[in-house]
């Protein structure tokens, strides 16, 4: 395993960032002025669905701390690969609970900028996705590679 280090954002991290962080709040705002906007109860029943699945992958994925061998005060930087629990299933539960996150805000609104947020702010998720991995792979090596063969991401 090589030394861990700090991970630093590029200017188009922050860009991607930012634009992830003011999605989000539009999103919120549409679903607080206009609700469910074309009123289709299957869509805010998936939302629903959708905020659940998110909730579930994130707290499954608190796994992190107690099996990733992170140190306090060291941030959410982990010195051992996790392959158990929702990490023996897919590699990014934390991404993908985000991504679900902002999928489920644009089916309750069903407004459609909050339906182009939606979609684009799960596309920032996967950037984030292959932007981890690289820099997983480089810290892990050969184990990652392996674990990346038996794991979906």
């Amino acid at each position: 395993m090589n030394e861990t280090r700090l991970y630093q954002m590029t200017g188009k991290d922050k860009i991607i960032s930012f634009y992830m962080l003011i999605g989000v709040v539009v999103q919120l705002l549409i679903l607080f002025f206009y609700g469910n906007w074309a009123n289709l109860d299957i869509l805010l029943y998936l939302g629903m669905i959708s905020l659940i699945l998110s909730a579930v992958l994130f707290l499954s994925s608190n796994i992190l701390k107690t099996e990733g061998g992170m140190e306090k005060a060291k941030g959410f930087v982990t010195t051992k690969l996790v392959d158990k629990g929702i990490y023996g299933i897919i590699r990014h539960p934390i991404y993908l609970s985000l991504a679900y996150v902002f999928i489920g805000f644009a089916l309750i609104s069903q407004h459609p900028l909050s339906l182009f947020f939606g979609a684009t702010l799960g596309l920032c998720c996967y950037y984030f996705m292959i932007k981890e991995e690289k820099l997983t792979l480089e810290k892990f090596g050969e184990e990652y590679k392996q674990y990346m063969e038996r794991i979906p991401r």
